[in-house]
């Protein structure tokens, strides 16, 4: 329920996004707009924190340590906290950067139908 309503949510941003250059009577580039939406600046911009990194590399040596020992080194648990809301949000972003895909390549399936459409037919002879 919970990412069906993050689906939503973005979904309803993507559209809105959309519909302000159509407004002002420009045509989006979403060529563009999925680049940046995949820059990884933009996709990891307020998800990666460098306490998550300290955490990760404070488990990797925990670990490190206890393999050395024979021993597993468990899991923090505010690792495995971290962990599921950087998942979370990267897949809202990633749903927001497919569907976006999605609207460019409906925009150019149409296109290219009008264009086919427009010429004129060969004619047989």
């Amino acid at each position: 329920m919970r990412i069906a309503s993050t689906i939503s949510i973005a979904a309803s941003v993507l559209m809105l996004g959309l519909a302000v250059p159509a407004c002002a009577q420009e045509k989006p580039d979403s060529a563009v707009r999925i680049e940046q939406l995949l820059d990884p600046k933009v996709l990891l911009q307020g998800v990666l924190r460098e306490e998550d990194v300290s955490l990760l590399f404070a488990h990797l040596r925990a670990a490190l340590l206890a393999s050395y020992q024979g021993r597993n080194a468990p899991v923090p648990e505010e690792l495995n906290r971290r962990m599921e809301a950087i998942s979370g949000e990267l897949k809202s972003r990633g749903a927001i950067a497919g569907l976006l895909m999605l609207t460019a390549f409906e925009a150019a399936a149409r296109q290219a139908l009008r264009e086919a459409l427009a010429e004129p037919a060969p004619t047989a002879r």
